[in-house]
């Protein structure tokens, strides 16, 4: 988890992440982002903050599967969100596990293009 003072920032396609979710992910105690759909999209991505509506970091988005709630419950320490898991999967029996790496701060912030859904550019 470094920061990217080198890292010039540059168009990709940038994951919207709620503020709280994305400074555990940010400060390395966050790999797993859990999600209602699955993704096809693998690779470097930004991360970009539904609060401040800036870039904030980057990372491989390196997987994504299904898991069952209760394997998702045992593996708060990859998510942090046991709280929140049960409401969001609103009575679905699976939700989605996106599996991120190699992430880096972005020393310089800056605004994301505003889109709908989970998905914006840079």
């Amino acid at each position: 988890m470094g920061e990217t003072n080198d890292v010039r920032f540059e168009e990709l396609r940038c994951l919207k992440i709620d503020d709280r979710w994305l400074k555990l992910i940010l400060n390395g105690q966050k790999t797993w982002e859990i999600r209602r759909t699955n993704t096809k999209i693998r690779g470097r991505i930004a991360l970009g903050n539904t609060t401040s509506k800036k870039v904030e970091g980057y990372a491989i988005l390196k997987d994504s599967f299904p898991m069952n709630i209760q394997t998702l419950l045992e593996n708060n320490h990859k998510h942090r969100a046991n709280a929140f898991i049960t409401g969001y999967a609103g009575g679905k029996t699976k939700l989605y596990v996106w599996v991120l790496e190699d992430i880096q701060t972005e020393s310089n912030p800056k605004p994301y293009s505003f889109s709908t859904g989970s998905w914006c550019h840079t």
